[in-house]
């Protein structure tokens, strides 16, 4: 199994996938946001999520929030890690549409697709706050970058790809506090292990 290590900031939290996918299980948890969390914690896992992590402070007087994922899935690229990510750039931005921008970035442990962007998120009725009656939509600047795993040998067919996700709604704060955590990821990510599930 492949490992994937990287720097954050200090005010990131983990979230631990898989205490919290367990948690309250069998003792007739009715805290329904509980088990809201627990679902989204269980299918991160099964998708591939590595890691999960938020972070709240204070930027310019105002709080902000930020929440990161890593995942590492199953995608057979071939033989050429720099073709795979031109190929992502390409495929991913014409699926995108306006409001997208993304390149290749050239980062220590290989080339990577990475893309900007905004996207409303819709919250489920009983996370809104309105009490639950309804729901609300909540813009958020988002980040992607997609690495193609190196493969295990010089040569090698290349096997998995590396997916890494941060977003806030607070998109205002985007540009100057959050840019640079998700550019200092890429240039602190490493793999480890042969690149194999």
């Amino acid at each position: 199994m492949i490992r994937v290590d990287f720097t954050l900031p200090a005010e990131f939290q983990e979230i631990p996938l898989e205490a919290v996918a367990t948690a309250g299980e069998g003792e007739g948890q009715t805290n329904e946001t509980a088990r809201i969390l627990r679902r989204i914690s269980r299918f991160l896992s099964d998708v591939g999520v590595v890691y999960a992590a938020n972070c709240l402070h204070t930027v310019e007087g105002r709080p902000s929030l930020g929440s990161l994922a890593v995942a590492v899935v199953d995608h057979p690229y071939g033989h050429s890690a720099a073709t795979a990510a031109r190929g992502t750039v390409q495929a991913v931005l014409e699926s995108r549409g306006e409001g997208w921008s993304g390149g290749v970035f050239h980062a220590p442990c290989g080339p990577a697709a990475v893309f900007t962007g905004g996207r409303t998120q819709v919250l489920p009725a009983p996370l809104a706050s309105d009490g639950g009656t309804g729901r609300a939509e909540v813009p958020t600047a988002q980040f992607h970058a997609m690495i193609p795993v190196p493969p295990p040998e010089v040569g090698g067919e290349g096997l998995q790809m590396c997916l890494v996700a941060f977003s806030t709604p607070q998109v205002a704060h985007w540009e100057k506090c959050y840019a640079p955590v998700v550019a200092g990821i890429l240039r602190s990510l490493r793999f480890s292990g042969d690149g194999r599930p």
